[in-house]
């Protein structure tokens, strides 16, 4: 069982560590600003093993993944852009927590969370990563949160947002992203608050 100065020490790394710097233009020449291009450039160019140089774990990207990650967020430019930027933030994230996958055990028996800051142009970003846990650690999904992470880590009201509160199907229909809101609440519920002043103080309230 991992201990709160265990977490602790990870939420400084990931205070300290250095965002991912992004132009906004990498994704030209590689997909349109929209989720069926990307999905397609994705399952084509992504998929493989990258190293992630916080845990030394290999994260294997996977079709899945790259269908998952583009059926939401449809509309925000932001996300559209990060994706083509996988591989560097699977590289470069902080591992936050996990916790065991009680309701499905057939697909991933934990989810693992990573955190790692991202900036696109002159805009900072938060992106949340979650990986799936079963022979080998898979990339799940990701979404960004429009705030700079240090500052993410003392906002509960930024942090409690969910991944996405619809998601779509292969068929277009929308449905509820249930698993996002279980990532966001697991970070509240594990994260104490990073004070970039003053290093480390007490735990965010517990969420029920």
């Amino acid at each position: 069982m991992e201990t709160k100065t265990e977490l602790t020490l990870r939420l400084k790394k990931l205070k300290d560590s250095q965002p991912v710097i992004s132009t906004g233009v990498e994704y030209k020449g590689c997909y349109e600003l929209n989720n069926k291009s990307a999905e397609k450039y994705l399952r084509e160019n992504i998929r493989g093993n990258y190293i992630n140089k916080d845990t030394g774990d290999i994260i294997k990207i996977t079709r899945k993944g790259a269908e998952k990650v583009t059926r939401h967020d449809a509309e925000n430019e932001a996300h559209l852009k990060s994706l083509v930027l996988i591989p560097e933030l699977v590289r470069h994230s902080i591992f936050i927590a996990e916790e065991v996958n009680e309701k499905n055990k057939n697909e991933y028996e934990i989810f693992q969370f990573y955190v790692v800051g991202l900036r696109i142009a002159d805009t900072d970003y938060t992106v949340k990563i979650v990986v799936g846990v079963k022979n080998g650690n898979t990339y799940y999904d990701h979404a960004l949160t429009p705030i700079e992470k240090t500052k993410l880590l003392r906002s509960i009201d930024e942090i409690k947002r969910p991944f996405a509160s619809k998601e779509f199907s292969n068929d277009g229909e929308k449905h509820s992203d249930v698993l996002s809101v279980c990532k966001d609440k697991r970070l509240i519920k594990e994260s104490p608050i990073i004070d970039p002043i003053h290093p480390v103080s007490g735990p965010f309230p517990r969420y029920t």
